[in-house]
């Protein structure tokens, strides 16, 4: 803002903008109170169908929105009193090829966190199609297949005979996680790991590794909802963020279909791109 003093430029609020018209070499754009002639315009606003409805008139191709980086509503015993537990998994989606890992966060709603939020940035399309109803397998263990767990689930058998296998994780999660997988494997709090019965170290085995979790829509995540779709990518000059079919006339940010994963790089590719449109012109 001390910028845009200091270089005596006019940031103008509450000018809604109408239209906008090609007039000769230069634009103009038509809010309720005013028109702007220019010679060269920006469109820096975000994933805004009404811009894209006006871009579509001026012959662009607009890649079809949908939500990226949404967490998952899920309602299951296992996580129902976890909010707040976060653990490093792998996450992938039936029937998909979709696969993720990352932190992952249980919330109020369901499941959250990084791992999560790229899964769903991945497969923005994907489970748009599916309608938010889909299944997720979590592997707590990450890279440990269900066998390689079971073999591992017997020699703490051994180790660890006579105490509580609910009590304490021996894994790199967090306890209460820990014996809700155990309960919902059938395993009683007070069961000791010496009287674990070959079912139910196998079915502790695929809790930990391959655990059926039922996803029923979605949820946006604070400020980090992003939109996938927007303009198409072919009608854009990367090297100038200028359009292809007009001169003079340039995008950053959301408004082109680009979608990132989390981390900040839908930030980044705000910052790039008017940065980018700003060496242009």
């Amino acid at each position: 803002m001390n910028a845009t003093q200091k270089l005596g430029i006019a940031v103008l609020t509450g000018q809604s903008v109408q239209s906008i018209y090609k007039k000769e070499n230069c634009w103009q754009i038509e809010t309720p109170s005013e028109k702007y002639l220019t010679e060269k315009l920006i469109l820096a606003t975000g994933s805004n169908p009404k811009m894209w409805e006006l871009l579509q008139s001026f012959g662009h191709a607009i890649v079809s929105p949908v939500p990226s980086l949404f967490t998952f509503n899920i309602k299951d015993p296992r996580i129902k009193d976890l909010m707040g537990v976060s653990a490093l998994a792998t996450v992938k989606v039936k029937d998909t090829k979709l696969l993720a890992t990352g932190p992952l966060l249980i919330t109020h709603w369901g499941m959250s966190g990084p791992g999560i939020l790229k899964l769903s940035a991945w497969g923005a399309r994907i489970l748009h199609d599916k309608n938010y109803q889909f299944t997720i397998y979590v592997n707590w263990l990450n890279d440990l297949e269900t066998g390689d767990a079971e073999k591992l689930l017997k020699e703490l058998k051994i180790e660890h005979a006579k105490k509580a296998v609910s009590k304490k994780s021996p894994f790199e999660f967090p306890n209460r996680l820990w014996e809700s997988l155990v309960l919902a494997s059938g395993i009683e709090s007070e069961t000791k790991w010496a009287d674990l019965s070959k079912i139910q170290l196998q079915s502790l085995a695929k809790q930990l590794t391959n655990g059926s979790f039922q996803v029923n829509g979605k949820s946006t995540f604070k400020e980090e909802f992003v939109t996938a779709g927007g303009i198409d990518l072919k009608e854009i000059n990367f090297k100038t963020m200028e359009s292809k079919l007009h001169e003079n006339l340039y995008f950053a940010g959301e408004i082109v279909n680009i979608d990132a994963i989390t981390g900040g790089f839908n930030f980044q590719n705000a910052w790039t791109s008017g940065f980018i449109v700003a060496q242009s012109i």
